[in-house]
């Protein structure tokens, strides 16, 4: 995992000093080494601090990249430049088909490396013949993985995000030039809000401006596994190999699991276990959720090591505004999900850990969501299956981007084992009818339950109902309580804007438990004094600080 940025200057104009800024603020998504590339040259050092000189220089294209080591030799450092010269990349992310491409390309190319980055350069070099965006669609479509990178030719950069989403990228245009980054905080200037490249997009920037344009896709298959043991047995088949994928490579001794004690974390966890890696399992909640009672008792079961995050008012009101920070949004829901595994990840870190695993998307491939009952009992089995992969399709608004960004606020890459492509294809072949079995089913995700059965989870568990990551852990009280107590009138336009920008499939269902305008204003009003402190003016000609 890492962070990348970088920018683009029109014909005739020079920036300066912002690739130092941008790097500096997302220090804690690449601790461990850093590069740059600046109008044809490249430099590498060890803190971000040894660039300020250097990054003084005006250029016309430049990339800047920062690397949490997790797969490959530990002193390696992007960028990767082509054997023939021509291109220079930066990436973040994971290949998890590196070695098989690696073993299609022609013998000529000269690895430094042995990380799973490389290969995209390679790759890239041998499909440039001239067209850039051209040699990056054709890449993109053969590469399994999460990832955003940038590669230049020395005349313009192109930009493509992974057509899951699990990685994030924004831009911002300014005057003759343009910027992009990892995350937002980095392109904030108090005048101009940053652009999302959405998954599956190929970004351009040169002189004619900006361009945005289709890339890779996953294409909704055929419903053609009806039967249930035919189900069950292609998705065991096709999860283990995802687990495999995201263990391959992984140089970390002990490995870390967003932990709820949901049949989503424990099937992960079971998993991890039977390979005979050394698991830690995260839990946060209060001291009497379902959260943590579900967690040890789980975790006395399966023999799992277990981590819990006790939390009350207290902690919560400390830690507001820094979640915020970090996850960049305002919305209710996205703070209420994101402080449990906030918490789950600043524990794991303090203990070393690197990489973790977490349960994400298996409800909305298999139905998980008790809103989904209604669909059917509304719409029918179409429409829930339509409607399941709508929502798998807006997952990185939801849920990726922000789960990204906390694990990465303490250095830690995420893995998501059920948003491999090849458990997503299968899943969505598999009849909506075998997930839910009819309007009477309660626990819905059929398939994906049987399948935890045969992988090694007790019935007992992986039948069990699940409360959602914000009840189940305590939040929402805890949230309600606080604002409450600083909240005398809210105020309606702040109220109104937080509607509509908070993000979570809940609310292309009916608002529930969401309607809490008090809740809603109390962190909107921490989110705008939070922008106001952190935005820094790093667009604007010589600006260097927050």
């Amino acid at each position: 995992m890492c962070t990348i940025c970088g920018h683009f200057a029109k014909e005739g104009q020079r920036s300066s000093t912002d690739i130092f800024d941008m790097l500096k603020k997302m220090e804690h998504r690449g601790p461990d080494r850093h590069g740059v590339y600046l109008d044809g040259e490249i430099e590498r050092r060890k803190t971000i601090d040894e660039f300020e000189t250097i990054l003084k220089r005006k250029s016309r294209i430049a990339l800047g990249h920062s690397r949490l080591g997790i797969v490959g030799a530990d002193g390696t450092t992007q960028p990767y430049t082509s054997c023939d010269g021509k291109l220079v990349m930066i990436k973040n992310g994971e290949i998890y088909n590196y070695r098989e491409l690696k073993s299609l390309l022609l013998y000529r190319h000269r690895f430094q490396t042995t990380s799973d980055s490389e290969i995209v350069v390679h790759l890239l070099e041998e499909s440039y013949q001239g067209n850039l965006i051209e040699a990056v669609r054709r890449v993109t479509g053969i590469l399994d993985g999460m990832y955003v990178f940038a590669v230049t030719d020395g005349q313009s950069i192109v930009l493509a995000r992974d057509p899951i989403g699990k990685k994030p990228l924004y831009f911002l245009e300014k005057g003759a030039v343009i910027y992009f980054s990892s995350e937002k905080k980095a392109l904030w200037n108090g005048e101009n809000e940053p652009k999302r490249l959405r998954p599956g997009e190929i970004l351009s920037l040169g002189d004619d401006g900006v361009s945005i344009q289709k890339g890779a896709e996953v294409q909704l298959p055929q419903i053609d596994i009806v039967d249930f043991r035919q189900a069950v047995d292609l998705y065991k088949t096709s999860l283990l190999n995802a687990m495999k994928k995201r263990m391959a490579g992984v140089r970390e001794s002990r490995l870390g699991v967003i932990f709820s004690g949901g049949i989503d974390s424990v099937l992960v966890a079971k998993l991890l276990q039977g390979e005979g890696k050394n698991v830690i399992c995260y839990c946060t909640g209060t001291a009497d959720s379902g959260d943590i009672i579900a967690a040890r008792e789980v975790a006395r079961e399966l023999g799992l090591e277990l981590k819990v995050s006790i939390i009350d008012e207290t902690v919560v009101k400390g830690i507001l505004s820094e979640v915020i920070m970090n996850v960049e949004e305002s919305g209710l829901l996205q703070v209420e999900v994101a402080i449990p595994m906030y918490m789950a990840t600043k524990m794991a870190a303090a203990d070393g850990i690197r990489v973790m695993y977490t349960g994400q998307a298996a409800d909305e491939l298999f139905a998980g969501y008790p809103w989904y009952s209604d669909v059917i009992r509304e719409s029918g089995y179409l429409r829930l299956h339509e409607q399941l992969w709508e929502d798998l399709r807006r997952l990185y608004d939801d849920t990726l981007e922000r789960e990204d960004k906390l694990a990465m606020a303490h250095s830690i890459e995420v893995r998501a084992p059920y948003l491999d492509r090849d458990v997503i294809r299968t899943a969505m072949r598999i009849s909506p009818r075998l997930k839910i079995q009819g309007l009477e089913d309660n626990l819905r995700k059929r398939v994906h339950r049987q399948a935890a059965v045969e992988l090694g989870v007790p019935a007992y568990l992986a039948f069990r109902i699940k409360d959602p990551a914000q009840s189940g852990s305590g939040i929402h009280g805890i949230i309600e309580k606080i604002a409450r107590k600083h909240v005398v009138a809210p105020d309606t336009d702040l109220v109104a804007e937080n509607i509509k920008t908070d993000k979570g499939s809940i609310y292309r269902y009916g608002e529930g438990v969401y309607g809490e305008d008090i809740a809603r204003d109390y962190l909107q009003g921490l989110y705008q004094k939070i922008q106001d402190r952190f935005r820094p003016a790093i667009l604007s000609e010589g600006g260097s600080g927050a």
